[in-house]
């Protein structure tokens, strides 16, 4: 797959400002499932979603690496030549959304929160301040936050 170099030297640089505190990514359990359910609603196939579970859940690459690497080709499936476009597609917009958002947390809960087959990448100040209260809430306000949204939605809403 073709790349656009720029896009990608942008993602380098800004990721390499924001995830400099870590050698691993931060995101919590339910925003790795978020990226691996975007990436299985676009047609990603089973072989990708596999490669993007062992680099997010077990080497836990940092966001920005993980980006650049699917997006230089890390994820293509050479069985697959649709499911590589499409993934190849989603990843640019999650790049492009990471850039946007300029805040890891913001950039998972922008993909929880907006819907990518009909938005354009763009900033959420929202996402970032929802995913930090999250983020900064104990495991009982979580909980019961989840309780709340279940009588409200039923048990389609995660949240732990």
């Amino acid at each position: 797959m073709q790349y656009d170099e720029k896009l990608h030297s942008k993602l380098l640089t800004c990721g390499r400002s924001l995830e400099k505190k870590s050698n691993v990514h931060g995101l919590e359990k339910p925003f790795v499932e978020t990226i691996l359910a975007t990436l299985d609603y676009f047609g990603a196939s089973k072989a990708q979603l596999g490669l993007v579970h062992f680099d997010l859940v077990q080497a836990q690459y940092k966001i920005f690496d993980w980006l650049g690497m699917a997006y230089s080709g890390r994820i293509e499936d050479p069985n697959d030549s649709i499911a590589t476009k499409s993934a190849h597609k989603c990843i640019e917009n999650m790049i492009k959304i990471y850039l946007h958002q300029r805040h890891v947390g913001g950039f998972a809960w922008w993909l929880r929160d907006h819907d990518l087959d009909i938005e354009q990448p763009s900033r959420c100040v929202n996402c970032i301040k929802s995913y930090d209260h999250w983020h900064n809430q104990t495991q009982d306000e979580r909980i019961k936050d989840q309780e709340d949204m279940e009588k409200l939605y039923g048990g389609n809403v995660f949240w732990n």
